[in-house]
């Protein structure tokens, strides 16, 4: 008989589903995945951590939640220095979901949502990367990058390999793909290379499994939009 406050697996996990929002980012290992329901011991670690802080900062007399400013300010020289929303997400163990709606903050003197104390504090802990390449600073528009990991994906090439060549994160190809505004230009120029090395290649002759081709092919056409009537 399980202990008074615990749950089953097969208990707990239903649950979980049901209050984790469909397209929710959180993963294991994080403070809010706990939150969803979840009994891994490293959700519920990472949540008795952040409850511990957050004690701790009531006691210091500090606000549990404080404006995301200086947070987004912060996420902002990140992504110029080339990191992704979900880079900086998995650098901070938060969702990509609150990393997204703290780089679309408003300028000071708007109303905005406050956020946790302790996520502002991981935003802000990140280091500044170095450039990967100096020669190629600042932003650059993504409307050619955007092109060509869609052009790759038809040809059968998964993002995963592709963010592997690049070395970025694959959900950093995904936002490129899905025409992310503007991205480092260093980046910019290294996909454009990656295109023009792979896109008259086969996939399956350099160790991509055939069933992942034919999912990926499978992909991009589901987004390539419809030609208008």
């Amino acid at each position: 008989m399980p202990l008074i406050g615990e749950q089953s697996a097969s208990v707990a996990v239903p649950a979980a589903r049901q209050r984790r929002p469909r397209r929710s980012s959180v993963r294991h290992g994080q403070a809010s995945c706990a939150d969803y329901g979840c009994i891994r011991a490293e959700c519920r670690q990472a949540a008795l951590r952040a409850r511990r802080q957050r004690e701790q900062d009531r006691l210091r007399g500090l606000s549990a939640r404080v404006p995301p400013y200086p947070a987004a300010r912060w996420a902002v020289r990140l992504r110029a220095q080339g990191m992704s929303a979900q880079d900086i997400a998995d650098r901070a163990g938060l969702s990509v979901t609150l990393v997204r709606r703290v780089l679309r903050t408003p300028a000071d003197g708007q109303t905005v949502r406050d956020i946790a104390r302790t996520s502002a504090d991981a935003i802000l802990g990140i280091p500044l990367p170095h450039r990967r390449n100096t020669g190629a600073p600042g932003l650059t528009d993504s409307a050619e990058a955007s092109r060509l990991p869609a052009d790759l994906a038809r040809a059968g090439w998964p993002a995963t390999t592709l963010a592997h060549r690049l070395g970025v994160n694959a959900r950093t190809i995904a936002e490129v793909r899905d025409k992310r505004p503007r991205l480092h230009l260093d980046l910019a120029l290294r996909i454009r290379r990656l295109h023009r090395d792979l896109i008259s290649l086969d996939p399956a002759g350099y160790g991509i499994h055939p069933s992942d081709i034919a999912r990926t092919r499978a992909a991009a056409t589901r987004r390539t939009p419809a030609p208008a009537a």
